[in-house]
């Protein structure tokens, strides 16, 4: 027999699942039932390729990213401008 706890568990999943929003979900959905099983057994067979190579890649050397490349430090200091220009001179205004 099915003890307390355990349909409790699945009742609370049964609520969840019937309350959550599968409306807008279907909002953009173009491509009939056709794509809906066309998408349905990919998710199979990506489900059962990540099973399939689980064993070997638990027992593969885990892969490391290489090394960021070298770029020399910065230059403490930035040269100054080629050449620096005095202040405009001054311009009189017109006489009247």
């Amino acid at each position: 027999m099915i003890r307390v706890r355990d349909a409790a568990i699945g009742g609370v999943a049964l609520i969840a699942v019937a309350a959550a929003p599968v409306n807008p979900a279907f909002a953009h959905h173009r491509g009939g039932p056709v794509f809906g099983l066309f998408a349905l057994g990919a998710a199979v067979v990506t489900g059962a390729a990540i099973i399939a190579t689980a064993p070997i890649r638990a027992l593969a050397a885990p892969v490391y990213y290489p090394p960021p490349a070298y770029y020399p430090p910065a230059p403490a200091y930035y040269a100054p401008p080629p050449a620096y220009y005095p202040p405009p001179g001054y311009y009189r205004p017109p006489g009247y």
